[in-house]
């Protein structure tokens, strides 16, 4: 498999610390499009593994664990090309 069929969903929380939302789904969005072939600035696996999103706790943002699980997946299906 060299990447996902579709975009990532995250599940949301609030209350507790969470990513940005929009910066997760904008460094998502470039992973896909560099998958795909597609991306005008294609990410690299240093840039996943360096990645800072914001924190977040009072609004809605992505669960940590799992946007940190996709990105490993990210830099496998990179490393695969």
């Amino acid at each position: 498999m060299t990447g996902p069929a579709a975009p990532a969903e995250f599940t949301r929380v609030r209350w507790r610390e969470g990513y940005d939302m929009v910066e997760v789904d904008a460094f998502v969005d470039r992973i896909l499009a560099t998958l795909d072939g597609r991306a005008a600035d294609p990410v690299t696996i240093d840039e996943i593994r360096n990645v800072v999103f914001s924190g977040v706790r009072l609004r809605e943002g992505y669960d940590i664990m799992e946007v940190d699980q996709f990105l490993d997946l990210a830099v496998g299906w990179l490393s695969k090309r």
